[in-house]
């Protein structure tokens, strides 16, 4: 599978966890990858709605020129706002240098002065820009010295944004989102713990906002994309955290993705709940008052675009992209966004002749320019609460449950919504800490906690060649006898059985670890469990991509698309007889990631602890 991350949010567990959903009935007769949050929410009604004041939408992205020549017009369109694209790029960047003079700052840094008009062109017709600062290269940490000029950059981001007249600066932290995992190359743990560095990087992000605040304690700071687990949140909250200190007015308005293809209104409004969740327990006392008083969530919405960009999946219809706007424009009390990727020039009625879709672009821009919401009653109720950061419990509301699960094979939380009920209420609650443990560095325990397997003998790789997972359902030598002494012909030459245990407190097996190549390929993973007396229990297991599991040579579980290594993601109930029986899982890759999460429980989930697992021809 695709370590693939969204503009503003990752693919919601709600898409992990759906799979391939066919179009509906009366949809069209093209199969399509859709889940239950693509689809429009059926029977609501339109219109303007009196009890929910309309946010600003802003439009991301656009240079200083653009905004000047085009604001008036975008107004027309609905958009009242600009992530001001072009002035500071990278982080690294000097902003005073972007116009190829960096001895010219300030009033004779051209830059500087287009900037400065496009914010008077906004304020001459009610809109604003934001500074747009992007976090295009990975940061040192732990060096001292880098971070002294690291702040310096940051101060002059504030005094270009203050001096040029914009209210506030916009901070895309998406792009390095390799660092935001525990085991990126560059860390190397000498001399330092995963804590350590959680609080390191809180440490530095907290003097970014610092460096931004000092210079301009007024702004408005737009900061995306929602990252759930990822060590990217900790840049949130240090920076929550900083302007509850200074009771910065401004606010901090967290602006998601999930939303540009998600437009189902129980889930755009069930990812806002989760968000102001995962808050509330990260946040401290102050925090949260700040959050609550000060802070908003801003939805974004993407109308069309390249379909397979980030991972988004199918692109929306003028209808869609309607109940997208009408849910976004109700979840935001200051700000929505609309994610204009591959579309702003058609969006604008230009370059028309790249334009491929039936559906006329006027339709789209209908859609913008008449800012409706849904105006059935429950949901404008909802949205009230929602916009006021009032934590409760919305599943009754919504149907849809806040969840949480570990993927491999990095041990990462990642919240979702699933049907209500879909979980019990004690496994939730302990998915929901195992993922916290995770976020703050404590990893240690997560295996002994869920009772995993991750003492395999493997063998592999084998060819798993073509879009549609041809070794799925190839039978290679394993499949059909369990000769560990055997070698046979791989992808790269002869490949035989090796035994393999994934270093201590994961929860998974990361078969990249193991095997070259990683890309298109398959592998057997084999196991022996030994049960004191015949029990009933459950397999519950993940693979990253496709799999399938033999129980005493008999094929129990065949999965056979892209997916992820997420703990229990399919739940398979088994008899296990007493005695040794020997468990044969296939795991085949297309791109990415690969490898697995595997253990037995009883039908409640927990451990079964009285089981016990070998390697080798059943020997420990």
């Amino acid at each position: 599978m695709k370590s693939v991350f969204l503009s503003g949010a990752f693919l919601s567990l709600a898409l992990t966890l759906a799979g391939t959903v066919h179009a509906a009935d009366d949809a069209p007769s093209v199969e399509v990858t859709r889940l239950p949050s693509q689809y429009p929410e059926p029977g609501l009604t339109f219109g303007q709605c009196d009890e929910l004041p309309l946010p600003r939408t802003l439009l991301y992205s656009a240079g200083p020129d653009e905004v000047i020549a085009d604001a008036e017009e975008w107004k027309r369109r609905g958009i009242d706002g600009f992530f001001l694209n072009g002035c500071a790029r990278g982080w690294p960047n000097d902003i005073w240098a972007t116009d190829g003079k960096p001895w010219t700052i300030g009033e004779s840094d051209e830059t500087f002065q287009k900037a400065k008009r496009a914010n008077e062109v906004c304020r001459r017709i009610g809109s604003e820009t934001f500074l747009l600062i992007t976090f295009s290269h990975f940061f040192e940490w732990f060096n001292d010295t880098a971070w002294q000029q690291v702040e310096h950059k940051f101060r002059q981001f504030a005094i270009f944004a203050r001096e040029a007249g914009c209210p506030g600066i916009a901070m895309d932290i998406e792009y390095i989102m390799d660092q935001y995992e525990f085991n990126w190359d560059g860390y190397d743990y000498d001399g330092y713990t995963r804590a350590d560095l959680v609080e390191k990087i809180r440490e530095r992000m907290t003097g970014v906002a610092r460096a931004l605040y000092d210079e301009f304690p007024e702004m408005v700071l737009l900061t995306l994309p929602g990252l759930d687990f990822w060590l990217g949140t900790h840049i949130h909250v240090a920076w929550i955290e900083e302007a509850a200190r200074r009771g910065a007015p401004g606010g901090i308005h967290y602006c998601i993705g999930y939303t540009y293809r998600n437009h189902n209104i129980r889930y755009m409004f069930g990812r806002a709940w989760s968000i102001n969740t995962l808050m509330h327990d990260l946040l401290s006392k102050r925090g949260k008052r700040y959050w609550e008083k000060r802070c908003s969530i801003s939805p974004g919405v993407w109308p069309f675009g390249c379909p397979e960009y980030l991972g988004h999946g199918p692109e929306l219809t003028p209808d869609e992209f309607r109940h997208g706007v009408a849910g976004s424009l109700m979840m935001a009390r200051r700000y929505n966004w609309i994610f204009s990727g591959d579309c702003r020039p058609q969006l604008m009625g230009r370059n028309m002749d790249k334009y491929r879709r039936e559906e006329s672009i006027d339709d789209y821009v209908r859609v913008m320019a008449g800012r409706e919401m849904v105006t059935t009653p429950k949901y404008v109720a909802l949205a009230k609460e929602i916009r006021e950061m009032k934590l409760r419990d919305y599943s009754g509301d919504l149907g849809l449950s806040v969840e949480t699960v570990v993927i491999g094979p990095n041990d990462y939380g990642m919240i979702g919504l699933v049907p209500h009920t879909s979980f019990e209420p004690r496994q939730q609650r302990e998915f929901w800490d195992a993922a916290l443990d995770s976020f703050h560095g404590r990893t240690a325990g997560l295996r002994d906690r869920f009772g995993t397997q991750t003492h395999w003998m493997l063998i592999g790789p084998f060819p798993n060649a073509g879009a549609d997972f041809r070794g799925h359902g190839a039978v290679y030598p394993p499949e059909k006898s369990l000769d560990l002494d055997g070698e046979y012909e791989g992808v790269d030459g002869k490949v035989c059985w090796v035994e393999h245990e994934r270093e201590a407190g994961l929860t998974s097996v990361d078969l990249t670890k193991v095997f070259t190549p990683t890309q298109h390929v398959c592998a057997y993973a084999l196991c022996y469990v030994t049960a004191p007396k015949e029990v009933e229990a459950q397999i519950r297991l993940g693979t990253n991509d496709s799999g399938k599991l033999w129980l005493a040579g008999e094929l129990v579980f065949d999965y056979p698309g892209e997916s992820g290594a997420i703990l229990d993601k399919h739940v398979v109930p088994v008899t296990l007889a007493k005695g040794t029986t020997p468990i044969l899982m296939k795991v085949c890759n297309g791109e990415g990631n690969w490898g697995f999460v595997f253990r037995i429980t009883n039908r409640e989930g927990l451990p079964l602890r009285n089981l016990r697992f070998t390697g080798l021809l059943g020997t420990p």
